[in-house]
């Protein structure tokens, strides 16, 4: 392994309706998915997306999104896809590998796309803001 390695960030591609949208996707990634997202998520045009989604799936994409963000995060593939599956994001999302043809032609041209504005990834994940809320509460929960 190169010193280069540990740069090889594996993407997701979300695709929805609206740059909203996509952000609460990432902020579930964050939040449910314990997935830490590394840098500025950013904004690709449509037909890129199209063409990263239909090298990753093998098939042309059906419906027509008008919102399309890619994010590095800090998770292999293969368990990125797994904690897809557990959480059911509000968007579709694509996970693309290091390596893959797609992986390679976004990151030759991340450097032009516009940053996601407004995008703040949540502090804390899901089971750690349960766990604090329990500290904080002494009585037992009414019902």
């Amino acid at each position: 392994m190169g010193d280069g390695e540990s740069m090889r960030n594996t993407i997701v591609l979300v695709r929805t309706d609206n740059f909203q949208k996509a952000s609460v996707a990432l902020a579930d990634l964050v939040r449910y998915g314990g997935m830490k997202i590394r840098g500025d998520p950013r904004i690709i045009p449509p037909a890129l997306s199209d063409w990263a989604f239909e090298k990753i799936s093998g098939e042309k994409p059906r419906k027509r999104f008008r919102a399309h963000v890619v994010a590095q995060i800090d998770l292999p593939p293969r368990k990125a896809i797994g904690r897809l599956m557990d959480i059911h994001p509000p968007a579709h999302i694509l996970v693309i590998p290091p390596e893959s043809e797609a992986w390679e032609e976004l990151m030759r041209l991340w450097g032009s796309f516009e940053k996601l504005r407004g995008f703040h990834p949540p502090k804390k994940t899901k089971a750690e803001e349960l766990r604090k809320k329990r500290e904080d509460r002494e009585e037992p929960e009414e019902f």
